[in-house]
């Protein structure tokens, strides 16, 4: 597995990205993989009321310090228990409401998507993103993480996390940055159908385990999914710096490697887009559109 190196210089870049508060990025920093917006308490990611006071915050919150299996973890190679069980994604284009809460900007999207985890279904909800990634591997983070939360019959939840790194040039996330409100309380509309498979990686080798929301009140149960490859994330020009919104990870050994390909369904439904596309700049006389796609430039 590739390590995991942060370039201060890019990170900085892609900030605006994540329209998180700037804050400095020190080890009490957080962020919001669960999509639980309705907070009892202020919590942040720094100081007084950020992750090492969360449990103190409120009565509500203290799984965030007694809980037995919190989230993210660092994950190691070594210490992973290899199992034949890979999750199912079956991701539809959509569309979204996009919301910057002050947190993080967070896309709600539309009906239709869903992952198979050990044979029940969880509809996706909402993705968002983490700056540098909550999730280590060997102790080294990602310049980002992305978040796709969703939810079964039941209220569950379970995440499909995807590792970012920085790059320069087009990546499939371009023009998706066009439309992220960069001040907290902004919102826009993503009304042209978005292909979600695009920001994921083709080769599906993954981490699974069982561990927590990683924002309070860090409700426990949520099963996890972190793809062990890396996608491609354009940099982006922002005014601000040293941002960060991530949770410290947590001591565990719970990760397990599955080793997974990209289905037939998958390789399908990117081979149908390719040739929409195609047709559609065909008839617009400008022959077929490139475009490029995180799992064709490597992790």
């Amino acid at each position: 597995m590739s390590s995991r190196h942060i370039r201060t210089a890019v990170v900085s870049a892609i900030v605006a990205l994540t329209a998180v508060t700037a804050t400095a990025c020190t080890a009490t920093a957080s962020a919001a993989p669960d999509g639980a917006s309705q907070e009892t308490a202020h919590w942040s990611y720094e100081g007084a009321t950020g992750p090492e006071h969360w449990a103190s915050l409120s009565e509500d919150y203290a799984a965030c310090g007694t809980g037995r299996a919190q989230s993210p973890v660092d994950l190691d190679e070594d210490a992973a228990v290899e199992t034949g069980t890979p999750v199912a994604v079956h991701y539809r284009p959509v569309t979204a409401e996009v919301v910057n809460n002050g947190h993080t900007v967070q896309a709600n999207v539309s009906a239709g998507s869903s992952i198979v985890v050990d044979g029940t279904t969880y509809r996706l909800r909402q993705f968002h993103f983490h700056l540098p990634s909550e999730h280590t591997e060997d102790g080294e983070h990602a310049a980002m993480e992305m978040h796709f939360v969703h939810e079964d019959d039941q209220g569950d939840v379970a995440v499909l996390a995807v590792l970012m790194k920085a790059a320069k040039g087009h990546s499939a996330f371009t023009d998706l940055w066009k439309h992220l409100p960069a001040e907290e309380g902004g919102q826009s509309h993503l009304t042209r159908p978005i292909d979600l498979t695009r920001f994921l990686p083709r080769d599906r080798d993954q981490y699974r385990y069982e561990g927590s929301l990683t924002t309070p009140p860090c409700t426990e149960g949520v099963k996890w999914t972190v793809l062990d490859h890396e996608v491609r994330v354009t940099p982006a020009r922002s005014p601000r710096t040293g941002s960060c919104s991530r949770r410290p990870t947590v001591p565990s050994s719970r990760a397990t490697a599955v080793s997974s390909t990209t289905s037939t369904a998958d390789r399908w439904a990117r081979g149908t887009a390719d040739r929409r596309a195609g047709a559609r700049s065909r008839a617009a006389g400008s022959g077929p559109r490139q475009r490029s796609r995180p799992d064709t430039m490597g992790p």
